[in-house]
């Protein structure tokens, strides 16, 4: 009997039913963990079946990634990246979709809502969380797993992540899913299940002159990348990039407008680009700001405040002056 069994029982089930295709969850999922990974982020695939528990209710499941370092600390140098398993059950056949309203929202037993999150998951769903909210007193709402997971290994959540942005409400209660693995059980009982946020490493800055190489090296590579998206439509030729010493890369190029070509230049200040990657992401490496100053002039923005010399418009970055 159902009532008898694990959610990982359970879990076995849902893999066992020819009906549920779940290669698409995993191809998906080695994406953003995997040792070759080339992670997107957003929704990724869903799948939809009859519940396992409860009769005339089907069940979809949606899997989203998404960058977690706004919401709390981790090691940036890690490339951690937050899954999130979301499992919605309604009923079925009452009419109401054919009336321009879904099926009514269904609560599904937990241990159920774990058995899915175990399914698609897979050995990863040890490390997870299920997110629970006030705002489920009110109304059902769609069960949330959340799992942090990187190259090396899933992490568990830092002390100071900021569980209510996900859930909104008043109050957030993450729950840890109790680990099959019995190491990882050992563990959380001797050290709890969260990770004291000032014990997260924190990737060093480089010394200035490999930072400064880091950071043209990322640049150049950068202009290559998105001129080579563009294909035969160039709109922009980049004419020079200089590294002046230690402390100034300048970078030269002409955008081709319809009225005529129009030369422009980026003055890059890397000691206060530096300081504002600090101050902003906590993160002492060259390679992001670098990528964004990069992609900036392919967004064919409207730069704030440009100064115009010798018909060059030169637009600042570092110096308390954002492009």
């Amino acid at each position: 009997m159902i009532e008898d069994k694990t959610p990982s029982e359970i879990a076995t089930i849902i893999r066992n039913k020819e009906d549920i295709d779940l290669d698409r969850m995993r191809d998906y999922l080695t994406t953003v963990y995997g040792t070759d990974r080339t992670p997107s982020l957003g929704r990724g695939p869903s799948i939809e079946a009859r519940s396992v528990e409860l009769d005339d209710v089907t069940v979809k499941v949606f899997v989203t990634t998404s960058d977690p370092f706004f919401l709390g600390t981790f090691d940036r140098a890690a490339g951690t990246r937050m899954v999130t398993v979301a499992v919605h059950a309604r009923l079925n056949g009452t009419g109401e979709e054919r009336r321009g309203h879904p099926p009514p929202a269904v609560v599904l037993p937990v241990r159920e809502q774990t058995a899915w999150t175990r399914a698609v998951l897979g050995d990863l769903a040890d490390y997870s969380y299920r997110l629970l909210s006030d705002r489920a007193q009110l109304r059902p709402l769609p069960a949330l797993f959340l799992v942090f997971a990187d190259i090396a290994a899933p992490r568990l959540a830092p002390s100071d992540f900021r569980w209510l942005f996900l859930c909104g409400g008043r109050r957030a209660y993450p729950e840890k899913v109790v680990p099959e693995n019995q190491e990882l059980l050992a563990h959380l009982r001797r050290h709890g299940d969260i990770v004291n946020s000032d014990l997260v490493a924190r990737p060093l800055a480089a010394e200035p002159s490999v930072w400064a190489h880091e950071f043209i090296s990322t640049l150049t590579s950068t202009f290559a990348d998105e001129l080579g998206r563009m294909g035969n439509s160039r709109w922009f030729t980049i004419d020079e990039v200089a590294l002046h010493g230690l402390s100034r890369v300048t970078v030269r190029y002409t955008w081709h407008l319809v009225a005529g070509d129009k030369a422009y230049g980026f003055d890059i200040d890397l000691a206060g680009v530096r300081a504002e990657q600090l101050r902003k992401f906590d993160d002492g490496r060259a390679q992001r700001p670098a990528r964004t100053i990069g992609a900036t002039l392919f967004n064919q923005p409207v730069f704030r405040s440009p100064k115009e010399i010798d018909g060059v418009t030169w637009v600042q970055f570092g110096r308390n002056h954002e492009g």
